[in-house]
């Protein structure tokens, strides 16, 4: 096995030049679209790519079904981005090949603006500015389908050893039912070790076949994608490869989003030895189902251990009975006598959590990494019970060995658990907490977790940003890092302390100390990649549910729940209702109920309570937040753990909008701000606003009667309103809202004449375009 470098430090880079693949089928030829034809249906969409070191061809397999009453021809469009460089493409209708033709920038732009006013749809807007290839189909019968195969191959932009791959895939608008089958599969060959591979919008399987092979996949049935595929990998430069991505609006703080993985195959000899105390409950509540399970995870686990680890079990009920006295090797004889123990173990019994932990940590000798792994499905019923003060008692007995390395992993199974004192226990020793539901599998739960665990690379995680100054950074606490596993701490960063700095990542390995350095550059403006504040954002209202639920409401931190939600358009249970209202709700009134529907869910029972199925719902719901690192917001586990989605709500960047009575508006949208420009729709006004301010197209793609802000000015789109705007109105709205009362304010103050202010402005105003 070849021996690769230690673990990889990145932070993502996006790339402008990146390749679009989607393609849509508009009936009616390019010039002559029909108005009120439906869209084809997609009956389904299947994408293979393969990609050798930074040369990706891509394969697209689709088929689509005229739903019409007659017979159609139909325009086959494959948008392209500014600067894609596509070095082959090849399309096929029914297997046989057709020509396809190259449209340049503006001749894509006026042809997706005639299907835009033609059409009555907004949702072209999203390819707004980019080249596209053009293909006629042949007239397709009602009920007929055509399928369309197309390959190309591109070159990926490499930016100092991060690669880049985005495919498109939101067809929604442009297929008028859900498609039965959505697959996307890549292979990255690479002649470098790969080292973190990473998609911001889907929950991808990563299999990381060799050093130099990683396949990811996507697979969804009945659906209506409506995020792209965004895919970043990374390739070691030398012992540590190092990239940068970061979002930013100008003047404004910037987010960043930083990696750490190991190289793809780690030499075993490189997975650093570890203390493992396994604590069991088996109290007379655990009889059964749950016993057996429990013992056969537990089996699993002692049968996982590296030679050079050292374990011990302790069961405990009313009483301890422990496996051996103190730590001893994963020798082959002694996992097979843990076996023998394990078996015999029986369900009976209280519940003394105390002298179990006690005990527990009382097993390592200072210095080592030390791992316990707790699992019960009740409260303390013996000995201590008081859940504070036990937890005192852990705190107390690990301040005593200061020098070692403790983590504790808890399982909570069924809803007798205290959910706040396992959070506390695990979260304020380095680890995490799984619950296991009433009917869920414990022996799938815990060996499942405990693989990703077993082997830890890199201990005691700390960054150095240098000269940036960062602050509000998720988690707060970082974790070890294991092999095949990778760290992901999202955070901000002063305005005024973006420039080029020196990361340090340092941490323990099996040789010591060592240090990783990533230089780069904290930009003063990025901006096109603000599903990195989004992410960001989650996990902040995570971590401020998290203090909520464990110590109790204050008043500031559910008015920054509010505020994160309606900024960000990322709501939980608690401000569910901000979507649910036919009306747009103040500020202070959203704070208020947010804080009544907390102190609702602090009963027995509820979200924020201790136990219960709502209790570990809510415990559960918070976890995700935490550890959001997908686009995939507002949604939830009720109290019987069934997924709550808040439909009427839609994510679009870094915003959040609501559909009230068929209209979409920005969450920001108070009652009380003014509408200070009303557009038609598919006027020619709406296309200035789409042309002046490209970022806002995303936005404009929901429909045509919303509620837009830019800049702080709010703009509404609907079936009236202006048919052209002056270049005063569009440089009016590049102007910060209240920019131009400040600055009056300033004059007056001065007694300044008016016409100076006015010249000011619009001075501004020209420099801002």
């Amino acid at each position: 096995m070849r021996k690769l470098g230690p673990p990889v430090l990145l932070l993502l880079v996006v790339c402008s030049t990146i390749a679009w693949s989607d393609g849509m089928l508009i009936p009616g030829p390019i010039h002559d679209i029909i108005p009120d034809e439906p869209y084809f249906t997609i009956k389904y969409h299947h994408v293979k790519c393969e990609i050798h070191d930074q040369v990706a061809t891509t394969y697209v397999d689709q088929v689509f079904v005229n739903e019409g009453r007659r017979e159609m021809e139909a325009t086959y469009l494959f948008p392209l981005p500014a600067g894609a460089v596509v070095n082959k493409f090849t399309l096929y209708a029914d297997g046989k090949e057709i020509e396809a033709r190259l449209l340049d920038k503006d001749e894509a732009r006026r042809i997706y603006e005639n299907i835009v006013r033609r059409r009555r749809d907004p949702a072209l807007l999203t390819y707004a500015g980019n080249g596209a290839y053009e293909a006629r189909l042949f007239p397709i019968p009602p009920g007929g389908e055509r399928r369309v195969e197309l390959r190309y191959s591109e070159i990926l932009q490499f930016d100092n050893g991060l690669i880049t791959y985005l495919y498109p895939l939101s067809p929604e608008q442009f297929t008028s039912r859900p498609i039965k089958s959505v697959v996307f599969t890549a292979d990255i060959y690479s002649g470098t070790p790969i080292g973190a591979v990473y998609s911001p919008t889907h929950d991808m399987a990563v299999t990381k076949l060799d050093e130099n092979h990683v396949r990811v996949s996507y697979e969804e049935n009945d659906t209506k994608p409506d995020r792209d595929i965004l895919l970043y990998y990374n390739v070691a430069n030398g012992p540590v490869g190092m990239n940068a991505i970061f979002f930013k609006e100008p003047n404004h703080d910037g987010f960043y989003l930083l990696l750490a993985a190991p190289t793809v195959e780690q030499d075993t000899t490189r997975v650093q030895p570890k203390d493992v105390c396994f604590v069991l409950d088996t109290s007379g509540s655990m009889s059964g189902k749950k016993i057996e399970q429990a013992k056969q995870a537990l089996t699993f686990c002692v049968n996982s251990l590296n030679r050079k680890d050292r374990f011990n079990i302790i069961a405990f009920s009313d009483t301890t009975r422990a496996f051996r006295d103190d730590l001893v090797p994963a020798a082959r004889d002694t996992v097979a006598a843990a076996r023998q123990f394990i078996a015999g173990l029986q369900a009976r019994g209280g519940t003394d959590i105390d002298t179990a932990l006690r005990q527990a940590l009382d097993g390592s000798p200072a210095g080592t990494a030390y791992y316990v792994v707790f699992l019960t499905d009740g409260r303390p019923t013996v000995g201590e019970q008081n859940p504070d003060t036990i937890l005192q008692n852990v705190t107390k007995q690990l301040g005593e060995r200061s020098t070692r390395t403790t983590r504790i992993f808890t399982f909570g199974v069924g809803y007798d658990v205290n959910t706040h004192f396992l959070d506390k226990l695990s979260g304020n020793n380095g680890g995490v907490t799984v619950y296991v539901r009433e009917g869920e599998d414990i022996e799938v739960k815990v060996s499942n977790f405990y693989e990703k665990i077993s082997q830890p690379i890199l201990t005691k995680l700390q960054v150095d940003y240098g000269r940036v100054k960062v602050y509000d950074s998720f988690p707060r606490q970082l974790p070890d890092l294991f092999r095949g596993s990778q760290l992901t701490i999202l955070g901000r960063y002063k305005d005024e302390t973006a420039r080029r700095t020196t990361l340090r990542l340092t941490g323990e390995t099996t040789s010591g100390p060592q240090h990783f350095e990533l230089n780069t550059q904290f930009p003063d403006s990025r901006p096109d990649t603000d599903y990195i504040a989004a992410l960001w954002a989650a996990r902040k209202i995570g971590y401020l549910l998290d203090q909520i639920r464990l110590h109790g409401e204050k008043k500031e931190l559910v008015d920054e729940v509010v505020r994160l939600s309606r900024e960000y358009g990322i709501l939980t249970e608690y401000t569910a209702f901000l979507a649910e209202e036919p009306r747009a709700i103040p500020l202070a009134e959203a704070q208020e109920r947010a804080a009544g529907n907390v102190r609702a869910a602090a009963a027995p029972g509820m979200s924020m309570g201790a136990g219960g199925p709502g209790g570990v719902s809510g415990a559960q719901n918070v976890q995700t937040l935490k550890a959001q690192a997908q686009v995939a917001f507002n949604q939830y586990l009720d109290a019987q753990g069934k997924v709550q989605h808040i439909t009427n709500v839609q994510q679009v960047g870094q915003r959040g909008f609501v559909n009230r009575q068929g209209r979409w508006e920005d969450l920001r949208y108070e009652p009380h701000m003014d509408i200070e420009l009303k557009i038609k729709a598919y006027s020619e006004a709406y296309f200035q606003l789409s042309r002046a301010f490209p970022t806002l197209n995303k936005q404009l793609a929901l429909g045509d009667n919303l509620i837009v802000i830019i800049n702080g000015h709010a703009i509404q789109i609907g079936p009236e309103g202006k048919t052209r705007l002056t270049d005063e109105e569009i440089n009016a709205l590049r102007t910060p809202a209240g920019a131009e009362q400040t600055a009056a304010q300033a004059l007056r103050h001065r007694n300044w004449p008016w016409s100076v202010f006015v010249a000011l402005v619009q001075v501004i105003s020209r420099v801002l375009s």
